[in-house]
């Protein structure tokens, strides 16, 4: 084992925590998984309840110069840790006893790499054409990147205290919608939006310094600065930060290009659409966390165990994503009036665009996750790379012409093709899993009960949204409503079942 290198002065800290094998442990995984779930559920509806009341007090048009930056930040935030709370994660875990190295070492390199990030920011905010206060507010944010090092979040995942990372996440966004409701009001609500950011990554990074040295034990994370040492991190968190940027530049370019070309009501009405969207998002990514155990489970057995699995999953996905899409973009004007306030009404034509990501997602979640579950992640990232480039282009050819609307198409047509790409790699790498047989009855359940909703939308277009959901449920319940809800089922137990199984093996 190599020695642990620390600063001069740093007493050598009592011995970390070991780490518990997961697969011996069960019910810790379910704990842990509780915890993350409570803490990241919690910290949406307080982000989100934060942003609605900002989009009450600020109005369309200021609004959209908030979610403008917040945008922007996405771009300068990713390259500041690029991968290393991933990579630094899984070698702590690995490695225990290299922790204490690690901790110092990646917080240096997060160091470098957000004053780089600073760096280029600052230059961005130059060269921009934006009003004064817009570029304070990107100043403001700019200054928030200095707490980066020391989000030591990854270093709690590593040893197993998923509680710590909960808390972290909860009390960051506590002290930010705390912030946002009691400050700011009246006309300087922007700036105070940036200046309560700047006090709750203050106010995390502290927690995390202080959890990190008296309740983990482990020494102060002061930054280990040496390059040559450095290098081999950059190496190995790479991949891993392109993935994240090229999955950056695929969701959010388009509202920054928005921002740029359009810098009015519209871009506050596109913001709070996707914010929505996104928020929605969250559930398909919780979906797909639960499914990936499944679909790794049928790695080194017959493709015919992956097949069913899907087959079932994608069912399951296309009824309920092809319906939640169509419902929203009926009910999308007064979503988004209750969420946000009647001024932003008029954005329901994007948001009628952008709720359609979401089947497009569930249906690709499947093969990305086959992808990873088969370490095929390298392709995966290729197909994340390119659906960036898709994304880029789209965007830079719609939205300057057709404003919102046109983002949210650049948007639509991204996922779509990361959808074709993850397809034909799964087909090729590991065995081919169909999209249209799972599909074909929802489709032609949809466009029936969309006849049915035009028939009757003349006279009542509640009515006619009921009569067509009842149409469209009642077609589910006849074809695959027995399955679904097996599905369903083995879904919720089957972690259980697994581990009852590798017991009895």
């Amino acid at each position: 084992m190599e020695p642990v290198s620390l600063p001069a002065g740093e007493e050598v800290p009592a011995k970390l925590p070991e780490i518990v094998a997961p697969t011996a442990e069960p019910k810790r995984l379910a704990v842990n998984f509780a915890y993350l779930s409570a803490g990241e559920m919690t910290a949406k509806l307080l982000t989100f309840a934060s942003f609605s009341f900002l989009a009450h007090r600020l109005g369309p048009a200021n609004y959209g110069i908030l979610e403008f930056t917040l945008a922007v930040m996405t771009f300068f935030t990713l390259p500041a840790d690029l991968g290393l709370s991933w990579y630094g994660a899984r070698e702590v875990a690995r490695n225990p006893d290299r922790g204490p190295r690690l901790l110092h070492e990646i917080t240096g390199l997060r160091l470098a790499l957000t004053l780089c990030s600073m760096a280029g920011l600052v230059l961005f905010i130059l060269l921009i054409h934006k009003s004064y206060e817009q570029k304070e507010l990107l100043g403001i944010y700019c200054v928030s990147l200095l707490a980066t090092p020391f989000l030591l979040q990854w270093f709690f995942q590593a040893y197993d205290r998923m509680v710590w990372v909960a808390g972290a996440t909860i009390v960051r966004q506590i002290g930010f919608a705390g912030l946002v409701f009691l400050c700011c009001r009246g006309g300087h609500s922007l700036l105070w939006v940036g200046f309560a950011e700047c006090v709750s990554v203050t106010c995390i990074a502290t927690y995390c310094v202080l959890m990190t040295r008296y309740s983990l034990g482990a020494p102060w994370p002061w930054p280990d600065l040496h390059v040559g040492r450095l290098m081999g991190h950059i190496r190995e968190s790479l991949p891993i930060g392109l993935s994240e940027l090229s999955w950056a530049f695929m969701w959010y370019f388009c509202t920054v290009l928005l921002g740029l070309f359009y810098p009015d009501k519209s871009l506050g009405w596109f913001g709070a659409s996707h914010r929505t969207v996104m928020a929605m998002h969250t559930f398909v990514a919780l979906y797909f966390f639960n499914l990936l155990p499944s679909i790794a489970r049928c790695v080194g057995h017959p493709d015919s165990q992956l097949l069913q699995l899907m087959d079932r999953s994608m069912r399951f996905v296309a009824w309920t994503g092809l319906y939640a899409a169509a419902a929203l973009s009926v009910l999308g004007p007064w979503v988004l009036q209750l969420l946000y306030g009647k001024a932003f009404r008029a954005g329901s034509s994007t948001f009628a665009i952008l709720v359609w990501m979401l089947p497009i997602a569930m249906l690709s979640g499947h093969h990305r996750y086959a992808l990873l579950a088969y370490n095929r992640q390298v392709r995966l990232l290729w197909c994340m790379v390119a659906s960036a480039v898709i994304a880029i282009v789209s965007g830079l050819i719609l939205t300057p012409i057709y404003g919102g609307s046109g983002a949210a198409c650049a948007l639509l047509i991204a996922n779509a093709f990361n959808l074709v790409l993850v397809y034909f790699s799964v087909r090729k790498l590991i065995v081919e899993v169909p999209i249209w047989p799972q599909i074909r009855v929802p489709v032609a359940a949809l466009l029936s009960g969309a006849l049915i909703f035009f028939a009757i939308m003349r006279w009542n277009l509640f009515g006619a949204l009921a009569a067509a959901s009842l149409w469209y449920l009642g077609i589910l319940a006849w074809n695959d409503g027995s399955s679904l809800l097996t599905f369903i089922q083995s879904l919720i137990h089957g972690s259980r079942h697994a581990h009852a199984l590798e017991t009895s093996e």
